[in-house]
């Protein structure tokens, strides 16, 4: 993934020169960064890409969007819009041709990040988190040096946190319900979280995307 910097200041050239992903981004792209840049001229530019957006300029973009964080790279960010939608999976699209496809709020896959995720079996993922049983078994599908597909298996164990807990989502503070997740393989342990909302839908997490990536995080910013 680029540097947050070179991604903030090229987004708009590369989709007014038809480079970008989605042409129809453009003007509310550019709308986004006049806005930053005007509040930049003030105050320092933020760090966190959220501090600097608003639910005016999301609704400008006029589609779902999440905010994606690579604590491994560096907390770089990066904005992803819905792209398309497939059955019960969600592919998400930053303006660096970057994708994140999560199936109901659960990481499925990525490309363009490197060393990338290429496919899980997370049935038994959704029915743990639903509550519905207390361990699953993920596979998750990555390519190793020599292109080749490379399945690993992982059994996974669920705490729900009783009650709830005040996290960032929608630009706001929302209250929503934590669900951990423990997976524990032949090579290595890894840790996801999830936090819920009313309605059972992730609104945000952490989720481990590999070794190359390390855990992706993302909040939802906009339905």
């Amino acid at each position: 993934m680029k540097a947050l910097s070179t991604i903030l200041l090229a987004a708009g050239a590369l989709l007014l020169a038809g480079c970008g992903p989605r042409n129809e981004f453009a003007q509310a792209w550019q709308a986004i960064q006049a806005a930053r840049s005007q509040n930049a001229a003030q105050q320092a530019q933020p760090t966190d890409l959220r501090a600097g957006l608003t639910p005016a300029m999301l609704a400008e973009v006029g589609r779902p969007t999440v905010l994606v964080t690579l604590p491994e790279r560096d907390n770089v960010q990066a904005l992803f819009f819905e792209e398309a939608r497939n059955a019960d999976t969600v592919t998400w699209l930053s303006v660096a041709n970057e994708f994140v496809l999560l199936q109901r709020g659960v990481l499925s896959g990525t490309r363009g990040l490197g060393g990338d995720l290429m496919s899980a079996d997370l049935a038994e993922v959704h029915a743990a988190l639903a509550g519905r049983r207390a361990q699953a078994v993920r596979i998750h599908r990555r390519l190793d040096g020599e292109n080749h597909t490379v399945a690993e298996s992982y059994v996974c164990d669920y705490l729900r946190r009783p009650g709830t807990e005040a996290v960032t989502a929608y630009l706001a503070q929302v209250q929503a319900r934590r669900v951990d997740e423990t997976c524990t393989g032949v090579d290595r342990v890894f840790e996801n979280r999830y936090w819920l909302s009313g309605s059972g839908r992730i609104i945000r997490s952490v989720q481990w995307a590999g070794e190359s990536i390390g855990y992706l995080n993302y909040e939802r910013l906009r339905d």
